[in-house]
């Protein structure tokens, strides 16, 4: 029973996943299109510069903006180096090549790849379209279904009209052509069209020689003449003109006449120019016709053109070597190689450059103008500031008068005592000199310190220029407290200074900086002195921070609103009955003067803290 109901089971699993199926068909993604095929058929060696330039402008344009992926299949006939292969052979060879791959496109490249495709595609490449190229224009080839091209125009009269310009007394024109079955294309048809040309030129064809014998044929031209340089692949000894090795590259070095040309791509190379078809212009036209027949179009409709039209060229080298006027050159034919002149090539440059030049002059005497404004500025801003702290040394000399005469009244009740005391032993005749002499000592020593006192006071009060010197923060505020202190005890105020340690030297004016610390620990007094007596306290704390000192002056008095708070340091703005609202103003500037920052925050839980944070020396 166990195992009929197993057989059961995997039945009923059997008939879900096959129910299943068709959906899970359904759900799959779809997969891209195929690649397209593409044989890229060429006559001979991909190397040679011409083939190069066409061939690469042919495969961007064919990729570029493709809906597929292209795969290409480079094959060569190359009858140059094998003019004895046997063709059946080859063909052979590519039907068993290609008898599992279908082909969507054959690229002919080259009269002679053109013949062996048209001849041979329905074997090798059943229903494969045929695009060609690099065919000169008036060459004849076999005619098929499907097969559609762009063909290379031949300019001989531009070239020749630009010889004639270069060299005015042209007589004679020598055209030098190899051996090979390229070679004699191309003389062909360059034959053809100098029928044309003017009879008053007499035309030599140089042909069937080999390497030597042109160059020395060349180095003995008349004068007057020119040389119409067409292809030599092969010479009449059967040596090869590699793409490494050109034979065009010698022969030409030997003329003693101006060489010009049909093809592009001998431009540059020692011909002194021509008027030829581009051909990086024609395989991109080429390229972008095989696109369209892959996407669809039908080859039957597409008529073979000539593409592009032909261009003149000279190259300035060449011109220089044979001695000829650029002058004579004809308008619209460009001219390669020209040395850059600066002045007409970076004319923009130079006068951007110049104005840039100009620009900056004005923007230094800008500069210069404002930093003399600014240092002027600066120097109104250090005179109202040193005004500015007269004014409040002046303000609360009232506060430290009280100071002022407890501090002088004590030597000076001294002085009063002793003097009163010798006066009395010297009516009662009890004055010896030991005690007068220590009379006179207690005297001495009481006004010396009266002196002190009037002489800290007067530096206090003084006018003095801003001259900063290396100062010890903690002895300054302690200096500073001393000067409040009797004000202090005056309102019952205590004053609770904590020092810190390890406290960097800052660089200051002792009394502004003393100033700085009268005026917060006055405001402070000033906040609690009508508070009950534990609230009486005035905080003074140094510490260091931040690559400078802090010093904070805090209380518990009543506070400052948010709107009061924000504008505390300007000038004239003041919380008290009878204040003129120049101390914290002054105390920002005389800051500002030691390059420190000035603050308030609220105290915690309640009343005002005053921070003030100098550079240390160096930082």
């Amino acid at each position: 029973m166990r195992r009929a109901g197993q057989r059961w089971l995997r039945r009923g699993l059997a008939v879900v996943i096959l129910a299943m199926l068709p959906g899970l068909a359904m759900a799959a993604p779809p997969s891209d299109p195929p690649a397209w095929r593409v044989v890229l058929m060429r006559g001979w060696d991909s190397l040679y510069p011409a083939n190069l330039v066409r061939e690469k402008a042919l495969r961007e344009a064919l990729t570029a903006g493709s809906t597929r992926l292209v795969e290409f299949y480079p094959e060569e006939i190359d009858p140059l180096r094998f003019p004895g292969a046997a063709e059946s052979d080859f063909m052979r060879l590519l039907r068993s090549k290609y008898a599992d791959l279908a082909v969507d496109l054959v690229i002919a490249s080259g009269l002679d790849s053109l013949e062996f495709v048209a001849a041979h595609r329905d074997t090798i490449w059943p229903g494969a379209a045929v695009v060609f190229n690099g065919v000169f224009e008036g060459s004849s080839w076999r005619h098929g279904p499907r097969i559609t091209g762009i063909t290379v125009p031949l300019d001989v009269p531009g070239t020749i009209a630009l010889g004639r310009a270069l060299v005015p007394g042209m007589r004679r024109l020598y055209v030098v052509a190899g051996s090979s079955a390229f070679d004699q294309q191309m003389l062909a048809l360059a034959r053809a069209q100098l029928a044309g040309v003017d009879a008053s030129i007499e035309v030599s064809y140089l042909s069937g020689l080999t390497r030597g014998q042109a160059s020395a044929r060349l180095a003995a031209l008349e004068p007057e003449s020119v040389v119409l340089y067409l292809t030599m692949l092969r010479d009449a000894d059967g040596a090869l003109s590699g793409p490494t090795a050109p034979t065009m590259v010698h022969v030409i070095a030997s003329s003693n006449a101006p060489v010009l040309a049909l093809v592009q791509t001998q431009y540059g190379r020692g011909p002194v120019g021509g008027s030829g078809a581009r051909l990086d212009a024609h395989g991109r036209a080429a390229g972008e016709l095989a696109r369209r027949i892959l996407e669809g179009a039908d080859p039957e409709t597409l008529a073979v053109q000539a593409f592009p039209a032909p261009s003149c060229e000279v190259d300035w080298n060449a011109l220089n070597r044979w001695r000829l006027s650029e002058r004579n050159v004809p308008s619209g034919c460009s001219v390669a190689n020209r040395p850059v002149d600066p002045l007409q090539s970076y004319a923009w440059m130079i006068a951007a450059t110049a104005a840039i030049i100009l620009l900056q002059a004005a923007l230094l005497s800008a500069l210069l103008v404002q930093s003399r404004r600014r240092r002027a500025a600066e120097e109104r801003l250090r005179a109202r500031t040193a005004q500015m702290a007269e004014e409040s040394r002046l303000a609360i000399m009232g506060a430290l008068t009280a100071n002022l005469a407890h501090e002088i009244n004590q030597p000076m009740g001294a002085i009063l005592s002793n003097t009163e005391a010798a006066q009395l032993m010297l009516e009662q005749g009890t004055l010896t000199p030991e005690k007068l002499r220590e009379i006179l000592a207690d005297i001495r020593s009481d006004d010396m310190r009266a002196s002190e006192v009037i002489k800290e006071l007067r530096s206090l009060f003084g006018r003095s220029e801003w001259r900063p010197v290396p100062l010890e923060v903690n002895a300054e505020v302690a200096e500073a407290l001393r000067h409040v202190s009797f004000e202090a005890s005056r309102h019952e105020v205590t004053l609770s200074p904590a020092y810190g340690v390890e406290i960097p030297a800052v660089m200051g004016d002792p009394v502004q900086l003393q100033q700085v610390i009268v005026n917060l620990v006055g405001n402070a007094i000033d906040a609690v002195g009508s508070l009950a007596s534990f609230r009486r306290v005035v905080r003074v704390l140094t510490s260091a921070r931040r690559d400078g000192v802090e010093i904070s002056v805090s209380d518990e008095g009543p506070g400052l609103s948010a709107q009061d708070a924000e504008r505390l340091f300007e000038s004239t703005f003041t919380t008290k009955r009878n204040g003129m609202g120049f101390g914290l103003s002054i105390v920002r500037s005389i800051v500002d003067m030691h390059h420190g920052r000035v603050w308030f925050e609220p105290n915690v839980p309640r009343g005002a803290v005053f921070r003030v944070w100098l550079p240390a020396i160096g930082a």
